[in-house]
């Protein structure tokens, strides 16, 4: 194990954060692509400049590592203007394409034989009915960024690459992502459901995300599209309830109606009222277990 290196991108996000120290612990070397030029290299993790807006990217970074986890793209809870819309999907399908391009440069024999890549669970139209991998996608915005996300793979492939993309649920973390922005709130006790709070979220915490990384990436049977969300969703209000119980707070405050976070949120607001179910029935099938199954117990490992 001690021979073999990952490459990962968005090692600076709250995944790659966590795959980093992951990923080490089990013995693997890094190579860290990063805008930042002030990281300094260590004996296990080697950082390496790129700048995907004009293709730069030094081959040493891809030349003999045994996989690509990717995980760039710009932060998607952000309000939706023109231009951020274009930084959105540039963000994930130009990082994506200097990947190629480089891997193109380098001799077969030295190329990774594996990409892991983000996607998302608004890949799947808002919904009550569960909802599996074959369904097509949702129609507007979101619909069209996770299928550029995925589409930006299918050049990995051509070059006999094994390709995983993982659509990702809400993720759990002790700080930052979905409960970061969630938690300040709760505790001053204004806590409180969505709309009617009867749509559904679909959730990972983010210990079983980064080992399902690691699942995928070790297994030669894993290919293709996989959800990765909890098998256990929740509606929005279990999910705020929950949330109140295990800070210890009281969720005595009235939904906050549509109509506002429309209007604090413009357009990105579709993605906080969608309604996702999803089966995470075929990763279950290549034999991955989740140590975080349920809601109650992913919050008292993240609050505790």
């Amino acid at each position: 194990m001690s021979q073999k290196s990952i490459t990962i991108t968005g090692g600076t996000g709250l995944i790659g954060q966590q795959a980093i120290q992951f990923f080490l612990k089990k013995g693997y070397t890094l190579r860290i692509l990063t805008r930042n030029t002030k990281l300094l290299n260590s004996t296990s993790i080697e950082y390496f400049q790129w700048n995907p807006s004009t293709q730069e990217i030094p081959d040493a970074a891809l030349s003999g590592a045994h996989a690509i986890i990717h995980l760039a793209g710009a932060p998607i809870a952000e309000r939706w203007t023109p231009a951020y819309k274009r930084t959105i999907i540039d963000s994930r399908v130009d990082t994506a394409l200097v990947l190629l391009n480089a891997l193109k440069r380098i001799p077969e024999s030295e190329r990774p034989k594996i990409i892991a890549g983000a996607s998302a669970v608004g890949w799947y139209p808002s919904s009550n009915e569960i909802q599996a991998e074959q369904v097509s996608r949702a129609n507007g915005f979101i619909g069209e960024v996770t299928e550029a996300w995925e589409a930006a793979l299918i050049g990995f492939q051509d070059l006999g690459m094994r390709t995983i993309s993982l659509r990702i649920g809400l993720v759990l973390a002790p700080s930052g992502g979905f409960l970061g922005k969630l938690k300040p709130i709760f505790n001053f006790g204004l806590g409180s459901a969505i709309g009617s709070g009867k749509h559904w979220q679909s959730w990972i915490h983010i210990e079983d995300i980064v080992r399902m990384l690691d699942w995928t990436v070790s297994h030669e049977e894993c290919e293709g599209v996989y959800n990765a969300t909890s098998p256990e969703p929740v509606t929005n209000l279990e999910m705020s309830r929950s949330l109140a119980h295990g800070m210890k707070r009281p969720f005595l405050a009235p939904n906050v109606p549509e109509f506002v976070l429309r209007l604090v949120f413009g357009e990105m607001s579709a993605i906080l009222l969608a309604s996702h179910r999803i089966d995470s029935s075929r990763i279950l099938a290549t034999g991955f277990d989740f140590e975080f199954p349920t809601l109650n117990h992913a919050l008292k490992n993240i609050l505790s």
